[in-house]
């Protein structure tokens, strides 16, 4: 995992709340009695907050959007079919694997000791090969009408576009006094980067355009969609954890987060390698962007964000 990842426990969701979800939906996995360990923390990953209890990982979404039900599902048939490198989550008694806590997406998964442990090492190129061969398995699992299981398909949009604008205007509008620690930085930040912030929104929007028109009645593959250094586990085998954003979509899709993550490009088209790079850096600029467009405090979150944002639109 990260070593930068969500540091600090979100107290709005109430430990109480996750062990009633556990004791009414995987009882048969594990019984929630005065015998077990306290709920653990676990300050891991960038995306949700963690938490260990006996033999599960729960984990609580920070990120609302993309959190669909059938893509865990597809994840636990192909656990089912022998692709025994998908670390699949668990399903409730009641057969559902995405709940609701507190207003949040939980996905409760079997816990498992080296994925809560930071790699100490890059991954061989002999790893890299196995990764690749993986994701062309998953790519050619299914086709949407064998698949039980209901998948999001590629549309070539950016979901996060009205908040990214939404926080932009709030930002070069100077109206970010009194929000936080970090208000006034991004108003500077996001004023000097204003011309670049324009050129990438333009740039996005041509390639999705172009990519849509060459997508039109091209056969989708099962896309995992971040196969990255918190997702994938490097070991004596090579695994694949947090299917929450597979999605239908060109192959593509998954060969530009193993360049961006790993620096290894398997194949791929320029055009579609090109939308999914800007979808991610939009993507990301937008979610930090508008985290200090709102108030805010200034704890460690804060801070790790406001650095990966710098990552984006460096002050230089």
């Amino acid at each position: 995992m990260l070593a930068f990842g969500m540091l600090l426990e979100n107290k709005l969701v109430e430990r109480q709340s996750l062990l009633r979800l556990v004791a009414e939906k995987f009882q048969d996995v594990v019984p929630v009695d005065d015998r077990m360990e306290e709920l653990e923390f676990l300050p891991l990953g960038e995306d949700s907050w963690s938490y260990r209890y006996g033999p599960l990982w729960i984990s609580v979404r920070r990120d609302l959007d993309g959190h669909f039900p059938g893509a865990y599902e597809a994840a636990l048939l192909m656990s089912a079919a022998g692709k025994e490198f998908v670390l699949a989550p668990l399903s409730g008694c009641d057969g559902s694997v995405v709940h609701e806590v507190s207003g949040l997406p939980v996905v409760v998964f079997p816990y498992v000791e080296r994925a809560a442990a930071a790699p100490d090492a890059s991954p061989t190129p002999a790893q890299l090969e196995v990764l690749v061969r993986q994701l062309r398995e998953t790519h050619r699992f299914s086709s949407p009408a064998e698949l039980a299981a209901d998948l999001p398909v590629e549309d070539f949009r950016f979901p996060f576009e009205a908040d990214l604008e939404k926080a932009l205007h709030i930002a070069l509008d100077e109206a970010t006094d009194g929000l936080g620690p970090y208000g006034s930085r991004l108003t500077a930040l996001v004023g000097r980067r204003r011309e670049h912030l324009a050129a990438l929104r333009r740039e996005a929007a041509q390639v999705a355009a172009r990519c849509a028109d060459l997508w039109d009645g091209e056969p989708p593959a099962m896309t995992h969609g971040d196969p990255s250094p918190a997702n994938v586990l490097f070991d004596t085998g090579v695994d694949i954890l947090d299917w929450g954003g597979t999605m239908w979509a060109p192959p593509e899709r998954d060969w530009a987060a193993v360049a961006r993550a790993f620096g290894v490009l398997p194949d791929g088209r320029e055009e579609f390698l090109r939308f999914y790079e800007l979808r991610w850096q939009l993507a990301e600029i937008a979610e930090y962007v508008a985290r200090f467009a709102a108030p805010h405090t200034g704890d460690a979150d804060d801070h790790a964000m406001w650095g990966r944002l710098m990552r984006y639109l460096p002050a230089g």
